[in-house]
């Protein structure tokens, strides 16, 4: 009887939650300079995006989303940017942690730049740099 007390509780918990949860989203932003295009396709579980692409400056591609639960939500992309696309990186741009409860209104910024690629997770804060970009 305990367990079931306990299944409904996290049932309507997490249903009730959900509805007010206001969605995470990943922010895709392209400063890699004038003329330069970025490519990406992220997936996650069964949503996959396709390959985009987005110019210097343009407005940032926005992914939004509720965690999954009890599945762990989690978003990939590969991003690629150069004359050839020769320069890449398969970036988890989003991962939940372990709960029972989702997260609500998580942000993340994804930053591509020539020298590399740029993190931060509140748009009042400059991104850092995170990672460097692979060539092959």
């Amino acid at each position: 009887m305990n367990y079931f007390v306990l299944f409904i509780l996290v049932t309507s918990t997490y249903f009730g939650l959900n509805e007010a949860c206001k969605k995470n989203q990943v922010e895709i932003h392209n400063q890699l300079g004038p003329g330069k295009v970025l490519q990406f396709h992220c997936r996650s579980g069964d949503d996959d995006i396709g390959v985009k692409t987005l110019n210097f400056n343009d407005v940032p591609y926005i992914i939004r989303f509720h965690d999954e639960i009890p599945n762990l939500t989690k978003w990939d992309c590969i991003l690629r940017q150069g004359p050839k696309m020769e320069y890449s990186y398969d970036v988890q741009v989003y991962k939940a942690g372990p709960r029972l409860i989702p997260r609500c209104g998580q942000l993340r910024v994804w930053t591509a730049k020539i020298d590399g690629i740029y993190f931060t997770r509140k748009l009042s804060l400059p991104s850092g740099f995170a990672l460097s970009w692979n060539k092959g």
